[in-house]
């Protein structure tokens, strides 16, 4: 007579592992979008599993639901992965319209592409693959439509607003010039958009150039509209009259390389202007008394070196004869005349508009403004090279001195992107100084800042132009 031994109920942990295992590779699969039903129907026999667990289980059922279970999530996965498959491109356009904002700026309209994407899932679920594409497709258009929406509701959307406020206002009225350059900042913008939506630096910059033209068109048309009701002033005349007085101040403001914004009328500007001035004044008076130090400086070595002349004159008189250390000491003061007289010359090359030419520490920096390259490329163009010829002549001064080309550029563009030119336009100017100057090529070396060292203010033109620039740095203690 044979006894059946009794099966005990599986360890909880143990047991539902594996699920909850092929469960998380199903959301991983993001089976809860691709395979909707499927998922739920899989979630929902794992739920009764686990409550069937929870009560008095049998286990030989145990096991058979649990293998049902399996199954049900395994046909997730398997159609979570077909439906990745067949409508690629469209779970494509639903990502991107889900990152641009989409589902929350878009309304009805994504709804609706919602749906459209929803229902070319189903037929995935369905094995209906023609018709999942045929749904697909019309969901690809409407998502595509609804993310181009949703960015130019974030790079557009500030424009828009004070452009509608401003027709409120009766902004048209008063400021008509300034209002339409808004307008056409606006639809500048939205065209460059269309064209490609991945690309946001320049429709960013217009976008805030639209701003910046409204608020101004705002701000001229409160001045306005006081002065057309109490004196009868068209409305076009005062606005050419308050622009005509803008140029002179942004001249000045850009010479200053202070930011010429008119938003809030000139007072703000000419007062930005002001504290600039003042500070130039005390930068100035702190130069003036660095040079009375350095004057004082230059007095102290004078007088060190009419002592040693003197000390060199009684070691001739003590010795009779010149001593190898007198022989240094003017070999080494000769050298100091040397270096000071070239770097006179060098400093007499360039031209304001080229550049200028300092001494910091032991390296003289020649900071060429006049190297141009076209815009984003590093080719040199060849109305550069009568510079480059320049820099050649001063580098034969120095034939010793160890250079490095340092390349700069505006702040323009993206850091990685500046960083990688800056070091190209580097490169290039290194490599014309070895192949067409005759520069060792041991001698100098090049390295890219990007726009990490700005000279001036990358708010203005100007001050972006000034920092666009090649260094040529030599290093003094290699050339004496």
């Amino acid at each position: 007579m044979t006894c059946a031994v009794a099966q005990s109920v599986p360890d909880k942990d143990a047991f539902f592992a594996p699920l909850n295992a092929a469960m998380t590779e199903a959301a991983a699969l993001r089976a809860e979008l691709l395979a909707p039903k499927q998922f739920a129907d899989a979630a929902e026999a794992l739920k009764d599993l686990e409550k069937y667990y929870s009560g008095q289980p049998k286990v030989d059922r145990l096991q058979k639901e649990r293998d049902e279970v399996q199954q049900e999530i395994t046909k997730a996965q398997q159609l979570a992965a077909q439906s990745s498959k067949t409508l690629s491109s469209i779970i494509k356009a639903y990502d991107d319209a889900v990152v641009a904002g989409a589902s929350k700026t878009e309304g009805e309209a994504w709804k609706k592409a919602e749906q459209r994407f929803m229902q070319a899932v189903v037929k995935v679920e369905g094995n209906d693959l023609d018709a999942a594409r045929a749904k697909g497709a019309e969901a690809e258009v409407l998502l595509r439509d609804v993310e181009l929406q949703a960015i130019k509701i974030k790079i557009l959307g500030e424009a828009r607003s004070l452009i509608a406020q401003a027709q409120v206002a009766k902004v048209p009225d008063y400021a008509p010039r300034s209002f339409a350059v808004a307008q056409q900042q606006l639809a500048l913008a939205d065209q460059q958009l269309n064209r490609n939506r991945y690309d946001l630096e320049a429709p960013k910059r217009v976008a805030a150039q639209a701003v910046y033209e409204i608020k101004h068109a705002q701000y001229l048309a409160d001045l306005i509209q006081p002065a057309v009701a109490k004196d009868g002033i068209k409305q076009q005349v005062a606005e050419e009259q308050w622009l005509a007085l803008e140029p002179s101040v942004r001249e000045l403001a850009a010479e200053l390389n202070v930011s010429g914004a008119f938003d809030q009328g000139a007072v703000p500007v000419l007062q930005a202007v002001r504290s600039r001035v003042l500070e130039q004044q005390q930068q100035l008076s702190a130069l003036r008394s660095i040079v009375a130090d350095r004057d004082q400086q230059i007095a102290q070595l004078k007088a060190m070196v009419s002592d040693l002349n003197g000390a060199i004159t009684k070691l001739d008189s003590k010795l009779g004869s010149e001593s190898q250390e007198r022989l240094a000491l003017l070999k080494r003061l000769s050298a100091q005349d040397r270096v000071r007289e070239n770097i006179g010359k060098i400093e007499a090359m360039f031209t304001a508009d080229e550049g200028h030419v300092y001494r910091q520490a032991n390296q003289l920096i020649m900071s060429v403004n006049a190297i141009s390259f076209r815009s984003g490329k590093s080719a040199i163009e060849p109305s550069s090279f009568p510079v480059l010829e320049k820099i050649g002549r001063a580098l034969k001064l120095f034939p010793n001195a160890g250079l490095s080309v340092e390349g700069h550029t505006d702040s323009m563009g993206s850091d990685s992107a500046n960083l990688l030119l800056s070091q190209d336009r580097a490169d290039a100017v290194r490599e014309y100084l070895i192949s067409t100057l005759g520069v060792s090529v041991e001698k100098v070396s090049s390295v890219g800042y990007g726009e990490s060292k700005p000279v001036a203010n990358n708010e203005t033109e100007s001050g972006r132009s000034r920092n666009r620039r090649i260094e040529i740095v030599m290093n003094m203690d290699e050339s004496i």
